[in-house]
């Protein structure tokens, strides 16, 4: 198993920017969508640069989208440490592509949704800090206020209330030592259904991933509405 990283490995975020996004818009691209003068990817990547531990990111899209970016990166941040790579055909694959495109020197590595544009930078150190103390890796999430139900297999009967004081939503950013991440990628089957990157460790047993507490503004351009939500939260802070 590989060694633990040390305080002075270098950090790197991973950004799958490949869905299609046809919840948003059937003729735009969310991530090119203007929020508060900015579009949705400059807030992402600037919030990622701006945590101080960050030295760089790998922005993963579709062959088709990939121009496009690297012309927003050029008008917006011209001097940001940008690399590109291409996307496969699922979120896991991408992010494969993405750790693959990694500089040699990278030893932590965070995985971050391009459409999550309000992270806190405080919040990115914070998972980087508790990978950094020994963990194989942290999540952000947040707590579960809902009563939560799981239904029987016609998924309408229900089959009983989950205890919600154990469970999380999971977001983005998700932290991890790159060796650890990549040798779960390379060790559970392709076709094997997953979700995160956290689920890949949990699959190949390479834990502890931690839990660090996120925001709820944290959230996912999805809708057009989350849109005007991030709007509102960004005229607020």
């Amino acid at each position: 198993m590989p060694d633990l990283v040390s305080s002075s490995g270098s950090v790197w975020a991973v950004v799958p920017a490949g869905g299609s996004g046809s919840r948003f818009s059937q003729q735009q691209d969310k991530l090119l969508a203007e929020l508060v003068g900015r579009p949705v990817l400059i807030h992402t990547v600037q919030a990622l640069l701006s945590a101080p531990s960050v030295d760089g990111l790998v922005l993963v899209s579709s062959d088709m989208n990939q121009a496009a970016y690297q012309t927003l990166i050029r008008q917006w941040l011209p001097d940001a440490p940008v690399h590109f790579a291409i996307g496969g055909d699922t979120r896991r694959d991408s992010v494969f592509q993405g750790l693959l495109a990694l500089p040699g020197e990278a030893r932590i590595v965070l995985i971050h949704d391009a459409a999550r544009p309000l992270i806190q930078p405080e919040i990115v150190e914070a998972s980087i800090t508790a990978v950094r103390q020994g963990n194989s890796g942290a999540i952000v999430a947040v707590p579960i206020h809902d009563t939560v139900k799981q239904t029987a297999s016609d998924n309408r009967t229900i089959a009983q209330t989950l205890d919600r004081s154990r469970l999380w939503r999971a977001q983005t950013p998700q932290v991890f030592d790159k060796a650890r991440l990549l040798q779960a990628h390379q060790h559970i089957a392709p076709d094997t259904p997953v979700t995160d990157d956290a689920q890949l460790m949990e699959l190949a047993g390479l834990g502890p991933v931690t839990v660090i507490s996120g925001d709820e503004r944290n959230l996912k351009i999805t809708t057009p509405t989350d849109l005007l939500m991030a709007e509102a939260f960004l005229q607020t802070r």
